[in-house]
């Protein structure tokens, strides 16, 4: 999750929201659907299927930019061993969206919204 909202926060532009809800998958308790979504100009098409690539970086003029393109491709391997998995694409109404899906293995009741900004030091 860390990854997810720092990348929207340091990429994309705010309001940053995150968004939790339990969805019915039939079998077990359900799946954890959590959304985080900036309102910046989006992610490039060409991107996303690269998105969660180690060492992979949507905009090449920033090769020398802070971090080391392994956040997404951490998150997405995290996901994964709780049997998960995250999704990457654009919002119909702009900028990036990011969805972690999570099996639930017990009784958990999660839904709101949350507004991030970047901290001010």
């Amino acid at each position: 999750m860390a990854n997810l909202v720092g990348n929207a926060l340091r990429h994309g532009a705010p309001p940053v929201t995150v968004t939790a809800s339990i969805q019915p998958d039939g079998q077990d308790a359900g799946r954890l659907a959590v959304k985080v979504r900036d309102h910046g100009h989006g992610l490039p098409p060409t991107a996303i299927p690269h998105i969660f690539d180690r060492f992979y970086k949507a905009d090449t003029a920033r090769a020398r930019s802070e971090g080391s393109g392994l956040g997404l491709a951490i998150a997405a391997g995290n996901a994964r061993l709780h049997g998960g998995h995250i999704d990457a694409g654009n919002h119909s109404g702009g900028g990036a969206i990011f969805t972690l899906d999570l099996p639930l293995n017990g009784h958990l009741t999660v839904s709101g919204e949350l507004h991030a900004q970047p901290a001010r030091l």
